[in-house]
């Protein structure tokens, strides 16, 4: 961080939101109402774009006006002009196309290495399986990605109530800078020089929480539910120690802190997911139940993909892989993590 961004850690900073969904939005309309200068929310063009340039009212999952402060746009290049904390928002799978463009709007620019980006997406690519900051330093050719994770269910930040989130950066100053720059009354920012942890921790929970969402919905009860939240901890931390992170890292707000949020009930997507499966439906009726992107659909096989490479065990992941596939059920899933040799914790 240079001393210039030091100098302006206490500033409200120019922030572009790319991404229309339930959290940019959640993020954008936050940010307008505690003062940031100016906030850009880009939605791609479309139906969707269109009422909500209209009402200027974000609707799932719980209505809310946009203030005029927060300037709404389908013009890419109107977003990102004169930004200075760019954050991502849209999903796992559709990182790589809009970051292309990102880029492309941006090669002419001078101004676009000084540029600090900001992942909020909870999920791996694909087809490399890749964390997203990764992907995002690749095809930006830049070092400036930063990743925000934590417990924030987007229901209850636009209901105002306070939630707390973890910014990550190798350069611990990039990311204090950033937490400086986007807390809020309600919404309290730490910072972690962990990427990797925290990034995997918001990503990993995606497939405890369909599991979580199945027990509950097959009324298992609270011992099941919490056994089952603990040994998928331990894979979380499993895996992601494999891929660099530090242990410690998944019992912080990005880790453990969004288990807990994500399985806790039905405000989250991948929750309901598991609860739909466990109430007979298919895979597609839970999505269309749903309504929105679940990102732990595609994470979990991102995440068994990553098991086999790295020989890594990861028992309920691969059960839960194999639920969304129709190969098993949720029943018989527990019954095969229950009939597992008996090992030491």
């Amino acid at each position: 961080m240079t001393s210039s961004d030091r100098k302006r850690v206490e500033a409200a900073q120019r922030v572009a939101v790319l991404g229309g969904g339930a959290w940019g939005g959640t993020l954008a309309w936050l940010l307008t109402e505690n003062g940031v200068d100016s906030v850009r929310l880009y939605r791609r063009p479309g139906a969707a774009f269109d009422n909500l340039l209209k009402s200027r009212e974000l609707v799932d999952p719980l209505p809310v006006k946009l203030s005029e402060g927060c300037l709404i746009t389908s013009d890419l290049g109107e977003a990102l002009e004169g930004a200075e904390i760019v954050i991502l928002a849209c999903t796992s799978a559709s990182m790589t196309n809009l970051l292309e463009q990102v880029h492309s709007v941006l090669a002419a620019d001078s101004q676009g290495a000084q540029r600090i980006f900001v992942s909020v997406v909870k999920g791996l690519d694909p087809q490399s399986l890749k964390r997203m900051s990764e992907v995002a330093n690749e095809i930006l050719g830049t070092d400036r990605v930063l990743s925000l994770s934590g417990p924030n269910l987007a229901f209850e930040i636009r209901s105002g109530l306070p939630c707390a989130a973890v910014v990550a950066h190798p350069d611990l100053a990039l990311a204090q800078y950033v937490q400086h720059s986007l807390s809020t009354k309600s919404f309290r920012l730490y910072a972690s020089d962990d990427i990797t942890g925290v990034e995997l921790g918001g990503t990993l929970k995606n497939v405890i929480a369909i599991a979580a969402g199945a027990s509950d919905g097959l009324k298992l009860g609270v011992n099941a539910k919490s056994a089952l939240l603990t040994r998928g901890l331990a894979e979380m931390v499993r895996l992601s120690a494999n891929l660099g992170a530090r242990p410690n890292t998944l019992f912080g707000l990005s880790g453990m802190g969004d288990l807990i949020a994500t399985c806790q009930g039905p405000l989250s997507r991948n929750y309901r997911i598991g609860m739909y499966l466990a109430e007979n439906a298919s895979l597609e009726e839970a999505l269309e139940k749903v309504g929105s992107v679940a990102e732990g659909v595609q994470t979990t096989d991102s995440v068994c993909e990553l098991s086999k490479k790295l020989a890594i065990d990861l028992p309920i992941a691969l059960q839960v892989q194999a639920t969304l596939k129709g190969t098993t059920t949720p029943k018989d899933s527990i019954m095969t993590l229950m009939s597992r040799p008996l090992a030491k914790e």
